[in-house]
């Protein structure tokens, strides 16, 4: 547990929390709040908390400590509703604009258009955004909402397992200085029958990936061939920042060529 900003009157507060997803069975999640009432020390280690799961809340983080009725603010909702609305409003008046200008006066912009810089900047924009997909992709921090949804149930409807190392590969990726290793594993579901797998891992680089013999994974009860490494799913904040990096990359280019692009347009 870790206190952030101490001087504020709501203090900040990481927790570490253990308790079990909707199958019984106990996953570790990190989480933030803010101690309303901190002279009480309600946050200590190894002392029980109230908490409860809002699967509303899928594929987001369906913690929270309470076990009463969920709340939203009304008030939050339609500013946020305000502002897609806003936006779609000023995007579809400008698009209309730029739109009616190019086809009253098609000839003039293709001219315009072939001796501007916009189309190389938007064929920029479209290769290093495919460059970054896959990149994501072959290092396997890809987090798409099919993968979202799928990380979700296996956190908070799975079942955990210790699986045999059957084979593991190095991807040639590396995540700061630390190599990524593919590897496959097989493991009894329910006890029984035997199911194969397979997951990305971070392993230090100073270790060799044949010296791990088992793994702790998590499994979907009612379809044991989605299984991930339980690692992975409680340490999602590294392919958060991933993602967001990813987006924040995407929109900085995206806002250059429609700048761009307006620029052409309107400054003819």
């Amino acid at each position: 547990m870790r206190d952030h900003h101490k001087k504020r009157k709501k203090p900040l507060v990481e927790l570490l929390v253990l308790f079990e997803n909707f199958s019984g069975h106990h996953i570790h999640r990190k989480i933030r709040v803010w101690d309303s009432k901190p002279q009480l020390n309600r946050f200590q280690p190894d002392k029980t908390i109230p908490m409860g799961l809002n699967i509303a809340r899928k594929p987001k983080d369906p913690v929270f400590l309470s076990q009463k009725m969920c709340r939203f603010s009304f008030m939050f909702v339609i500013i946020c509703s305000l502002k897609t609305i806003l936006y779609v409003t000023g995007c579809y008046i400008i698009m209309g604009e730029i739109f009616g200008r190019i086809f009253s006066e098609p000839d003039r912009y293709e001219h315009v258009f072939k001796s501007s810089n916009t189309w190389q900047i938007g064929l920029l924009f479209i290769g290093i955004t495919a460059f970054l997909y896959l990149l994501s992709q072959k290092i396997g921090v890809l987090v798409t909402g099919k993968t979202m949804g799928q990380n979700w149930n296996l956190l908070y409807y799975g079942i955990g397992a210790t699986a045999t190392i059957s084979g593991c590969r190095n991807t040639g990726t590396f995540i700061k200085n630390n190599p990524v290793v593919q590897f496959n594993y097989t493991f009894e579901a329910y006890g029984k029958n035997r199911v194969e797998g397979d997951d990305k891992k971070v392993i230090e680089k100073d270790q060799s990936p044949q010296e791990t013999e088992q793994l702790e994974i998590m499994y979907l009860p009612n379809d044991p061939s989605i299984s991930r490494i339980t690692e992975n799913l409680e340490s999602m904040e590294f392919n958060r920042f991933l993602n967001i990096k990813f987006m924040v990359v995407v929109f900085i280019f995206s806002a250059v060529f429609i700048f761009s692009f307006y620029q052409t347009v309107f400054n003819v």
